[in-house]
């Protein structure tokens, strides 16, 4: 997955997730960032740092792993067991820090082509 493919993940997640309840002013506000960042980050042209990523995930009320989560992948129904449980937490720890690698990979990609 490269930065331009987060990047679209991560639009049209905020967007799913923003649905026809909550306005690009409405999250701005409720994120405390600017409806104009709101914007250039659903519309891929600029990437949201940590501490906007955290505000924006809070304001949706998900995690923010869920903002990275391809929606195009068909879900599993797992019956709920112990075992699968175990299992179930072990997929998402290794997910979240594949996608933490890939976010802080893209950042710090971004980070040394802004100085």
């Amino acid at each position: 997955m490269n930065e331009l493919e987060l990047a679209n993940i991560l639009s049209r997640n905020i967007k799913k997730y923003r649905g026809n309840i909550m306005t690009q002013e409405a999250l701005a506000e409720k994120a405390e960032l600017s409806v104009q960042l709101i914007n250039a980050i659903e519309g891929g042209r600029k990437w949201v740092s940590k501490s906007s990523l955290a505000r924006i995930a809070s304001a949706l009320g998900v995690e923010v792993y869920q903002l990275f989560v391809p929606q195009d992948k068909t879900p599993i129904v797992i019956e709920d067991t112990p075992e699968n449980e175990r299992i179930r937490m072990q997929m998402t720890d290794e997910i979240v820090e594949e996608i933490r690698h890939g976010v802080n990979k893209a950042l710090d990609r971004i980070k040394k082509e802004s100085r």
